[in-house]
Parts: structure tokens; sequence; C-alpha cells
């Protein structure tokens, strides 16, 4: 292989693991309901949902539920372990298998001086995962505000800390929840 070759296939892998799925966060809410109203709260893992064998694991799901219990603590709610709360935190995990398609067009007008044109396309499979938290009033069961995340929170890197993972990726979910009990959607943002 020529040292040109050589050179482009590492700057191509290089580009590859650079293009890794960041992890994305979305959250939607219902702008009707005055949140000034809830001061407790509830977590639950949607058990139907969580399918996933390996990130809706009974390990997983309590990292995640760790993770929301440390962020609504921290905004001034209050966990209930006896009694009615006000709000009803579920959340679920979901994995679909994807590919990410990668062309190195090496088209120049010299190309047919290096031998030819050069177009190399490059494929990736990994796992997306998602992490969905719904916040529901108790009263009524509605969803009054809901936030995701998707990404790669699976990923095989041995050394990259999956209590870390988790607790940063819900962290970052919860916040666009309203800053404390008694504040509503406004101050938050």
């Amino acid at each position: 292989m020529k040292l040109k070759g050589i050179i482009s296939s590492i700057f191509i892998a290089g580009t590859l693991a650079s293009c890794a799925p960041a992890i994305t966060v979305k959250y939607d809410y219902d702008p009707k309901v005055n949140v000034r109203q809830f001061a407790t709260y509830r977590i639950e893992a949607d058990r139907q949902r969580n399918a996933d064998p390996i990130v809706g694991s009974n390990l997983n799901q309590r990292r995640i539920a760790d993770a929301l219990d440390l962020s609504l603590k921290a905004r001034g709610y209050k966990p209930v372990t006896q009694g009615e709360a006000d709000l009803i935190v579920r959340f679920f995990t979901d994995s679909r298998d994807r590919q990410q398609i990668q062309s190195n067009n090496m088209y120049s007008p010299y190309s047919w001086w290096y031998g030819g044109m050069g177009n190399n396309v490059y494929s990736r499979q990994y796992e997306e995962n998602r992490v969905v938290v719904n916040v529901s009033d108790a009263r009524t069961n509605d969803i009054i505000w809901q936030g995701w995340a998707t990404g790669q929170l699976n990923n095989r890197n041995k050394e990259r800390d999956r209590d870390q993972t988790f607790r940063e990726t819900v962290t970052s979910i919860m916040k666009n929840f309203p800053e404390s009990a008694g504040q509503d959607y406004g101050a938050a943002r």
C-alpha cells in the first residue's frame, strides 16, 4: 500500500471515530400547567417499556432512578415514600441498531497523476440508546413534562464509567425541568 493510502486510511478512521453520535437532549412540556402547585414526587421505572436487556437492566434502572432522585432533590422537590406524591416521574430506555455511512471523495484536478479518482465509502454499525423521562400530574396521570436523551450510552469502551454516563445523561435531561418547586417554566429557561 502506498504511503498516500495509509495516510488517507488513518485520516478516515479518525474522522469516523470523531463523528460518533453525541448524546442529544430534548424536552417538551404543557405550558398550561402551573408547576407551582407541585412539591413532592415519586420515581417509577416504566416496566412495560424497559425492554432492552442491557440499557433497560435493573442495574441501569437503579442508576437512572438515583440520578433522577438527586436532580429533583437539588431542585427543591421532596421524595414521597408513603402516601400521595404530586408528581409521578416515570422513565424508560430503548435501543436501536444504527449505521453511519461516510464518503471520502478524494477527487482533485490532479487525481489522474496520483492514480485515478478515489471515492472511499466507510460504514460503522453502532447501538443508539434513548432515555425518556415522563413527569405526570399524579391526580390526572397526564404528562406535564417530558425529556429525552438519544446517543450511545452503552459504549463498548471499558474505560468509560457507566455510572457517570447515566448520571450525566439524566442531569442533562433534567436541567430543563423547573429549578425548584414553586417556579414556573419561564423561570427554568
